[in-house]
Formats: structure tokens, sequence, C-alpha cells
């Protein structure tokens, strides 16, 4: 798995904090000696995955992923290994050997460099004469000029090939540009031509700070309004919020993320000092987005003007609703209160007909938007509505009855236990129904509802490590002591079952004074570098280093003799068949002196490691 020298690579292994690393995409609270939090690999209510900042690697005990920040970054940005390291080295300053060779690493990285490079260019055109226009606009929208440079807003200039020009001098080749979207081919003739003219420039950045898009808003009346980047290898739309990357801690801080639909949006409330906001990149809210904002806090609050708040409200409830895999359920513990945890709680705060964030901001000031962030209503309130409320105006028995059945099956999609609790009361209120009779109608049709789309339960690990090989790889990674003692005594093939732990020890047979921790660049299988991190993190206070040496030297010197035993019997049985005595005089003669020192180390008994078992020979020579 490594291309790099272990040198560089522990350089960057220690220079990187991964409690940091990780809390860029999961909200970590401190336990114990280390960190805790909701898995970002698979779906969870209860936080299984650990960060040990001592070691340096994360482990989830649930689905078993673990590694250290090489791995994290892999898996988490889909990068190969390469890419990871690239990533860390420039992210913690250090620089790397001259690089050979590319592949599709190579090309994800250079696209990197074109979208870095096309940011700067077009932030530098913003506060250029060029951008007289582009700066006016800012002025009159009252943008402060030091929140657009945090925000690295740029101008890209008219004209078809002005990005054409920088990137030809800075040796980036056109198809680099259609690749990041920055530039189209034209239809007639052979060339291309800038993809943003004449535009505002607001960089969309991914969770590390680098920039994946451009979004780009016209002046005055020309059309479209607003023109995105097109989706690219860096840039899926719907999967990223608009200035995420600088609203994290704060979101973290605060435990609470502010949701707007406009970049400017974003602008005035971060230049209001609500520094929790991201907004939308031009699409509905969508659960992948409310999934990234889970994992840093546990309320998010979404801002519609007045006119638009009931259609939209409903309707992206409706849709936010709908039952995913893992599945949300919600019910009646043993000690009698509701449980559901995990969930993201999604209210609406409204504004007065007419205004957005940014216009409500500039007119009222920011104690008017928390009072407004303050009397937020649940979002599944607005779907209570629109459910309880008959489509034709109709009224009567039928139609409550008919109010009845699309609530109960509008409470069944909630994940939360405490505000589907709030909401069978409201609506039981207001249909003059018994509020459990609502959540046990509910709780039918929830079942119903996921039964059908369970996922398939992922596919297990392909073996449990035997507890016999575990105790004695888990010594050997953390005492130099039992490798020295150990290691010469051991067969990987022959004393080890389990493939990840043969792949461990090889490695570290290979590196033996390698400390465990850095390991994880040598195992080439995810299965190998779960169980090296589920060993890592495993904490044995009362072990005795010295005994366990001299149990597991008997174990390995007995199972090593045991396999010269078989050996030599295998010999007899060919000399017999041949007919050579003096073989068969030789063999026996070893066969015995093999079969005095198994009988000397176990007492009568002789039993094996491999496999994990205790398992028994009666005699070698039987």
């Amino acid at each position: 798995m490594a291309s790099y020298s272990q040198a560089v690579l522990d350089q960057i292994r220690s220079a990187v904090d991964v409690v940091d690393l990780v809390g860029r995409y999961v909200r970590l609270r401190k336990a114990g000696q280390g960190w805790k939090g909701l898995c970002p690999f698979h779906a969870e209510k209860t936080p299984s995955f650990t960060v040990n900042p001592k070691k340096g690697i994360f482990h989830c005990f649930g689905c078993g992923v673990g590694g250290d920040a090489f791995g994290f970054v892999m898996r988490q940005d889909r990068l190969s290994f390469p890419e990871a390291v690239r990533q860390l080295a420039r992210s913690a300053g250090i620089a790397l050997p001259e690089e050979r060779g590319g592949g599709d690493g190579g090309q994800r990285e250079e696209l990197f460099r074109v979208m870095a490079l096309a940011a700067r260019f077009y932030a530098e055109q913003l506060w250029r004469p060029a951008g007289a226009r582009a700066r006016t606009y800012l002025e009159g929208r009252g943008v402060d000029p030091a929140v657009a440079r945090r925000f690295a807003l740029g101008y890209a200039p008219e004209g078809w090939e002005t990005l054409l020009g920088f990137m030809r001098s800075e040796g980036v080749a056109e198809e680099a540009l259609v690749a990041a979207g920055l530039a189209r081919a034209r239809d007639n003739r052979p060339g291309v031509y800038d993809y943003f003219r004449h535009r505002l420039l607001f960089s969309i950045r991914d969770l590390q700070g680098r920039v994946v898009a451009l979004g780009g808003r016209a002046f005055g009346d020309e059309q479209p309004k607003y023109l995105n980047s097109p989706e690219t290898p860096l840039y899926t739309k719907g999967n990223l919020l608009y200035a995420a990357d600088l609203a994290r801690e704060a979101i973290q801080a605060k435990n609470r993320a502010l949701l707007v639909e406009g970049y400017v949006d974003c602008l005035m409330a971060h230049q209001h000092g609500f520094t929790e906001t991201v907004a939308a990149l031009g699409t509905a809210f969508t659960p992948a987005q409310l999934g990234l904002l889970r994992r840093y806090c546990d309320l998010a609050v979404l801002f519609f003007d007045a006119d638009a708040a009931g259609q939209k409200a409903a309707a992206r409830a409706e849709e936010l609703l709908e039952p995913g895999g893992g599945g949300l359920a919600w019910a009646v513990n043993r000690a009698g209160t509701l449980e559901g945890a995990g969930t993201l709680r999604l209210r609406v705060a409204l504004l007065p007909a007419g205004h957005d964030p940014d216009t409500f901001l500039r007119a009222e000031g920011a104690p008017a938007f928390e009072e407004r962030i303050a009397g937020a209503r649940s979002l599944l309130g607005y779907a209570l509505d629109r459910a309880i409320a008959d489509p034709d105006g109709a009224t009567g028995p039928r139609a409550r009855a008919g109010a009845f059945a699309r609530a109960a099956l509008m409470l069944a999609k909630v994940g939360d236990a405490e505000e589907a609790a709030a909401l069978s009361r409201e609506a039981g209120a207001r249909l003059g129904v018994d509020a459990t009779q609502l959540w046990i109608e509910a709780q039918k049709l929830q079942a119903s509802l996921r039964r059908p789309l369970a996922p398939a339960r992922p596919a297990p690990p392909t073996s449990t490590p035997p507890p016999v090989e575990r105790d004695l790889v888990h010594l050997l990674l953390h005492a130099e002591d039992a490798r020295a003692a150990l290691l010469p005594l051991l067969v990987e093939t022959e004393d080890l079952g389990h493939p990840p732990l043969r792949a461990i020890v090889a490695a570290l047979r290979a590196r033996p004074a390698a400390s465990a921790e850095s390991l994880m660049t040598d195992l080439e299988t995810e299965e190998a570098r779960g169980v090296l991190a589920a060993l890592l993190v495993e904490e044995r206070q009362d072990l005795d280093v010295r005994v366990s040496i001299e149990q597991f030297q008997r174990r390995l010197e007995r199972s090593l003799r045991l396999r010269r035993a078989r050996g030599l019997s295998q010999g007899i049985a060919d000399a017999q068949a041949a007919g050579t005595d003096a073989s068969v005089t030789e063999a026996l003669r070893g066969l015995h002196e093999e079969s005095a020192v198994v009988y000397g180390i176990t007492g009568g008994t002789a039993q094996s490691l491999e496999h994990g078992t205790g398992e028994s020979t009666r005699s070698a020579d039987a």
C-alpha cells in the first residue's frame, strides 16, 4: 500500500491531529481518553465510532471500519492512498518528494489545482478596475469587503477567453478546464470558451476548504440569474452546502445550523454574527445535505419567506420524511419514556412577507433575526397542517376519518420520538381523537412502511479472529519484548488461521521495530486495517506481559514441535513403504525426541495454537 518512504508517512502521521481531522466530518465528544461520535460510514443511532488521539487511529465498533488518518481520508473522500498522502501532507505543510506517475489520483489533484488557480484569478479580478461593477453590486447589497474577501468572492470579466488566457500562462490544458467545469467546447469550431462571463462568483468549497465549483450571479436582468458549475469529478450537486467549511466550527459550538437558500443570504448572516449559517446550492435541501449537518449538530433551522412557507415546508417535509434504509423507529421503552435518537431536528423560522434573510437582517438587525430563530416551529408542523386539511375543504365524519389516516401516515414517517409524541398530541387535539389511538395506528403503519424497504444486512467479516490468535497479535503489537521472543517461533500460515491477523504479523515481521500504528500503511486490505484498529483501541490494563510471553512461548514451541513430529511421522510412513530400514530408524529416533519435548511442555497433553482451538493429540507417534 505504501508508495512513500516510511519516514515521510510517519512525519505526516505525527503532524496530523486525527481528532481535528475526523472532527471536520463527525461531531465528536470526549469519552475517557478518546472521542466518540456517530459513524460517518454507516447509519447508527448510538455512537460507536471512536477516535484515539494518542495512537492516531479511528475505529467503529458497529461496522468494524478502522484505520489511521490516511485511511479516514481515503474512505471519507474516496481517494487513493497517494491522493490521501498528498492531501494530508499539504494540510500539514510537509513537502513531498517529487512524484512519479499520475493515474486517476494525479488527474484529480490536477483538477483541484485548476480550481484553486481559477478561484484565485477571479478573486483578484474582483478588486481590480474590471471588477468595479461587481463591487458596486456588493456595496448595494451591504456586503462588507472583509466578508467578501473571507468568502473569496470573485468576478468573471466579460470576454470569451479571459480565464483561458490566464490558464495557458499557467500551463493548464484546455481538457482540464472542461473537466473542471470552467470551460466549454465550442459547437461549430475547435477550441473552448470561458463558462463564466461577467458574473459575481461565489467559491463553493468542500469541508476541507478546497474549491470544487463556482456559482455565478448575473447583474441586472441577465439570464440565467444564477449559473452554477456543472457536475464534475470534484462536485456533485446536492452533496455539499455553501460555506460549510467556514461554518462547521460554529455549528458544532452552538449545536445548531441555520439553512438559507441564497449565497448573499448566507454572507449577510455571517456578517451579522450568525456564523453557523450555510446555504443550499441551487437545489431544495437534500437528505445528503441534512445528513452532513447531522454529524455536527442536533438542530437545523430553515428559513422561508412567509409567502412560500406553507407549500415549500410541507412539500420538503414530506420528501425528507420518506423512510430511509436505516430506519429510525420511535417506540415506548420499558421505563415508559419515548426513545428514538440520532435524528436531526428540523425547524422553520418564518420571515415577514417580502423578506429573505438578507433583507430582513439589513432592515431589522441581528436581535430581531435571533427572535425569529427562537420562535421557529417544527418543520413537521407544516406537514401536519397539510395532512389534516381536507384537500377539497370537506367537513364531517368522513373528512375527519380521512384526516386521521393522513396524520397517522405522516407520523409513521417521523424518526424522532419526542417530535412524534408532540405531533400526535397536537393532531389528536385538532381532530378530536385520543392521541394514543393515533400513536398506535402510526406504529402499525410504520412497521408496514419499513418492512419492504429494509435493506439487506451488510455482509459480516470473513471470519471472527479466534480469541487465542487475537490475544497473541495484541501482545505482539503492544509489547516490544514479545516481538523479540515470539516472532522467531511464529509461522503465520501454521499458527494463525485468521487472514487479517496473518497480514498484521507479516507486516510486523517485516518491520519489527515499527510502532503498531504505523503498520496501517503496510496493510493492503480494509479488513486487515479494521482488525488492527480494533486491536489498538483495545485496552488491557491487567495484562502481565512477562507471564503472557512465557505462556505463548510454550504454546508456540509446542506447535513447532508438533509440526516437526507430524513431518517425521510422514517420513516414517514413506520410508516403510520404500523399505529403507535405516531411514525408519533415524526418523523414529527424531520422533521420540520431539515427543519427549512436547510431553515435557504439556505435561502429557499436546495442544495446538492452529486455528485458535484447544485441539489435543494423544501421542505424537500414534
